[in-house]
């Protein structure tokens, strides 16, 4: 079965009260191309609280993308340009992050998937010892793939002060697994994405893999289950 193609837009700043780019409550938005200024000067509000501002949004490379779940807003003072494709019921989680160190608790045998992050983050994974752990430092740098299994915490840090402040985005990412069937998918023309979900209520989707493309033709996809 297949649902309808994720179709791109783009959003051309700045934001005034008549162009703004807002994400829907339970839905997100998936950017895979930035184009502008955006040193010291991106807000992201996030469920109608404080719009911290962005210190950086690094441009997209090697397939990286954004990922910004709703309700949200995101305002641009400057001159700019995001590509973007909305999704809905997507599972995709949001993390704004100060100065002060935050953790994200990840289960044991849970494994989280980070989009990409806008700008160097200070980071740290800790596991108990007694789950055989310990603690390693590093930081999260933009265009570099970052999951984590758990048991353990994510700690992160902005290494910025206030008003400035930066975010992650993320899913609870399935066990992989190879899927028969022998159905193809025809897709469309131009740019698009392709988008496998999970979902085990029908209701919540969770993203498993996703990729975006451009074919100057039509193209075939299948989706493969088999032991």
């Amino acid at each position: 079965m297949a649902g309808p193609a994720a179709h791109g837009e783009t959003f051309i700043g700045p934001t005034t009260a008549t162009n703004r780019l807002l994400v829907p409550t339970n839905s997100a938005i998936i950017i895979t191309a930035t184009l502008g200024d955006f040193t010291n000067s991106t807000q992201i509000q996030v469920n109608g609280g404080f719009a911290f501002t962005q210190s950086y949004f690094a441009p997209l490379q090697n397939g990286t993308v954004y990922a910004v779940p709703g309700p949200a807003e995101l305002i641009f003072p400057n001159p700019m340009l995001f590509t973007f494709y909305r999704l809905t019921n997507s599972g995709i989680l949001f993390q704004g992050i100060a100065n002060d160190p935050i953790g994200v608790p990840v289960a044991t045998n849970t494994t989280i998937h980070l989009f990409g992050v806008p700008s160097p983050v200070g980071a740290s994974f800790t596991r108990a010892t007694t789950a055989s752990g310990g603690t390693l430092s590093f930081t999260l740098q933009p265009n570099q793939p970052a999951e984590f299994t758990g048991p353990g915490t994510l700690y992160l840090n902005s290494g910025v002060l206030p008003p400035l402040g930066t975010f992650i985005s993320y899913f609870v990412a399935a066990p992989g697994c190879i899927l028969p069937g022998q159905q193809a998918i025809l897709g469309p023309t131009g740019n698009y994405a392709i988008t496998l979900d999970q979902s085990a209520d029908l209701n919540t989707w969770s993203p498993i893999w996703m990729e975006t493309t451009s074919n100057p033709s039509r193209a075939f996809y299948r989706l493969r289950v088999q032991r």
